[in-house]
């Protein structure tokens, strides 16, 4: 296979440019059948209609409120709840995110996309969107640019007392926003209750199997790749169960790789083999010395470049102790994922290369004064991953569950604040991890945790 093929991962290679292009998951409102792209279509084509007569409205009232006395001014109207956002609920991989690409396309929109798991504070929600919502910038006015369409993806990723003001500035977003808002969800919470008691639910489920390999079928044919079993494609996506994003990148994965043989045995072990391998390949990172060796490294693995990069956040303080080669560290990882954020809203895929380098190569290379490891070094699962779940050991979890008897705690707030907190307070002296163990009632493997 040409590298021109391979350079483009084939899930963004093939995503759908419009919603005519799509076969679409069926979906439900409200506990009934709807049809999706008219719904979506629709919901876009009134937000604009909603929004020029609110605005004409407003323009009267601000010219009234100038000559009027206080008690009688007016307030300004707001397009409504319903009219302004819609959310699309469903499993991962169905084709959610594509669906609202797909529809920006179609109305020459450009796509402001936010992942409500990565800002779950009002301030940082705030900061990301709120400016966004409200205004067109000077700029857009002097280049005629696109209209915007707001996509808030894994608005279930919000929960817990950090949280809880998160929710009451998204419809506040929603009550102020001059452009449509699209929200996307993995499935249902009870509290994002409030926000469903304001704007259209939708429930999508997955594509039924015989579209599935249409696709699948499609995207052979375009890359020119006759050897794949019919029974090898069929389990791919059974293994899958449902999931096209995943379904894809297993295709991809095997096909680009040697297609003689037996290939029953490899599709069924994909899962184990990807995670032998990148527990490898993360150990083997840290100990090159040249920009060329990370390079070999990332080239001839088959691991998901966006995963490998979560793997490689989880892992640093593992394998790099100094501060100021932290510090050096994080910066590249910082880059790296402002240039996939352009990767991905301008789909500039030859900057990929510069990608790799800066989260991969940038990273291990940071690592000047700390000594290779030698030995065996434990390498952990990201915390955070794409569905929004934490990878919390067994042990951790019990911890958690002890600690929630004291206080209303989340999962977040357990990694991020109250763990390191804990770690350097019993870190002083045994006396305080006796007093700690204590309070909370932990066991022998729980108190471990602590040290």
């Amino acid at each position: 296979m040409s590298k021109v093929k391979t350079e483009i991962p084939w899930v963004e290679k093939y995503r759908p440019k419009g919603i005519r292009e799509m076969a679409l998951p069926f979906a439900r409102m409200s506990g009934q059948r709807v049809k999706l792209a008219e719904e979506l279509t629709n919901f876009i084509k009134s937000f604009f209609e909603e929004r020029i007569k609110i605005n004409k409205k407003n323009k009267q009232i601000r010219k009234f409120n100038r000559t009027a006395i206080d008690k009688e001014r007016k307030d300004e109207l707001k397009i409504p709840d319903e009219k302004a956002a819609v959310l699309l609920e469903g499993p991962p991989g169905i084709g959610k995110t594509s669906i609202v690409y797909a529809l920006a396309n179609d109305f020459n929109m450009e796509v402001i996309e936010t992942n409500a798991s990565d800002t779950r504070t009002r301030a940082t929600i705030e900061k990301r969107l709120k400016e966004t919502t409200k205004t067109r910038g000077i700029m857009d006015f002097i280049t005629q640019s696109k209209e915007k369409l707001i996509l808030i993806d894994e608005i279930d990723g919000i929960y817990g007392v950090q949280d809880k003001g998160a929710i009451p500035t998204v419809i506040e977003l929603i009550q102020n926003t001059q452009f449509p808002i699209i929200m996307c969800s993995n499935e249902y919470k009870t509290n994002l209750q409030p926000l469903y008691n304001k704007i259209r639910r939708y429930e999508v489920h997955p594509l039924p199997k015989n579209e599935v390999i249409k696709i699948a079928k499609n995207i052979l044919k375009k890359e020119n790749i006759t050897n794949l079993k019919e029974e090898d494609l069929e389990l791919i996506i059974d293994k899958n169960n449902g999931d096209l994003r995943g379904i894809i990148n297993d295709i991809q994965g095997i096909t680009q790789g040697n297609m003689e043989g037996d290939h029953r045995e490899l599709i069924l072990s994909l899962h184990r083999d990807n995670l032998e391998e990148i527990f490898s390949l993360i150990r083997d990172l840290f100990q090159v010395s040249s920009l060329r060796e990370a390079r070999n490294l990332t080239d001839k693995s088959d691991v998901d470049y966006n995963f490998l990069y979560k793997w490689i956040n989880e892992n640093l303080l593992a394998f790099i102790k100094s501060n100021r080669e932290l510090a050096e560290a994080f910066e590249n990882l910082s880059m790296a994922d402002e240039i996939f954020g352009r990767i991905r809203t301008n789909q500039y895929w030859g900057l990929l290369p510069y990608f790799f380098d800066l989260f991969a190569g940038g990273v291990a290379l940071s690592r000047k004064e700390t000594p290779i490891a030698k030995g065996f070094r434990r390498v952990v699962f990201p915390r955070y991953t794409s569905g929004t779940y934490f990878s919390l050991t067994s042990v951790e979890k019990e911890f958690v569950e002890k600690l929630k008897r004291k206080y209303e705690i989340s999962q977040i707030d357990f990694i991020q604040d109250f763990l390191p907190f804990l770690k350097i307070l019993c870190g002083t002296s045994r006396k305080q991890l006796k007093n700690v163990s204590d309070w909370l009632e932990l066991d022998v493997k729980e108190k471990k945790v602590l040290k």
